[in-house]
């Protein structure tokens, strides 16, 4: 059993039998923590992702706010010193493609509220054929938010808090974090991006990458991630081999 689970600054710490994984970090790279407006994000996702008739906005207020509450106590007390960023969902019963779902639908969403945060700036897509290659990891419990929004609006909040984990370390880990923790993927992530624009944008010092760690390309070594290019944003495609870096981030996606 670990003694902690997040450090002071909001890091996942990494079991003793959890690898590839950092086991220290000199927080070289970073996210900085947005500011949250939940009415900004709520009419946001409205706007540009679609109705969400079964979630008014003060339900999504008060549901943000009482998983925030709940990870502030326990084992996860330190989860929420480090990044985090609320999202909301509306429900899509079309999902059973998710490659043509992100390329029709939560691409060109991100692509809009980046150009509306950041006129200047560019959101790009480097993965040719994605409709053809998105597909769960096997073993994930991610498919708990894929099953639950072709039904419902989903509330939730993603913390980009595995710093320096490899995918498959990352998929172990998430078996010693309370059960409302969950991998985060390609939707959640997006989602969160739409809700913070500039999250992987600094003024000073560098970004991290953020996988979406929960999905794979034609094979279990291939993965997705966003990255920044000065103030331009692009989704990768990559080969990771079950390999940590530096700047490798997952994520963790509360649904609340």
């Amino acid at each position: 059993m670990m003694k902690d689970l997040f450090d002071e600054f909001g890091r996942c710490l990494p079991g003793n039998d959890v690898g590839p994984a950092h086991s220290k970090t000199r927080r070289y790279f970073q996210c900085t923590q947005p500011e949250i407006n939940l009415q900004s994000i709520y009419k946001r996702a409205l706007s540009i992702l679609g109705p969400a008739d079964d979630i008014s906005f003060d339900e999504f207020q008060q549901r943000i706010n009482t998983a925030l509450d709940s990870l502030n106590k326990g084992d996860t007390i330190n989860m929420t010193k480090g990044a985090f960023i609320p999202f909301l969902l509306p429900v899509n019963s079309r999902l059973d493609d998710l490659g043509t779902a992100m390329r029709q639908h939560y691409l060109p969403a991100l692509k809009s509220a980046f150009h509306e945060e950041l006129p200047e700036s560019e959101f790009t897509i480097e993965v040719p054929n994605l409709s053809e290659r998105l597909s769960l990891r096997e073993g994930t419990n991610h498919c708990e938010l894929m099953d639950r929004i072709r039904k419902e609006s989903i509330a939730g909040i993603v913390f980009p808090c595995m710093t320096e984990y490899s995918i498959p370390a990352a998929l172990q880990q998430i078996n010693l974090l309370p059960e409302q923790c969950i991998t985060s993927g390609a939707v959640d992530i997006t989602a969160a991006l739409i809700a913070a624009p500039t999250l992987l944008l600094r003024n000073e010092g560098y970004p991290p990458t953020l996988w979406l760690t929960a999905i794979q390309g034609e094979s279990e070594n291939i993965g997705y991630h966003y990255e920044a290019y000065g103030y331009n944003l692009k989704l990768y495609r990559r080969a990771h081999l079950g390999q940590a870096s530096e700047y490798w981030w997952q994520s963790v996606t509360v649904l609340a």
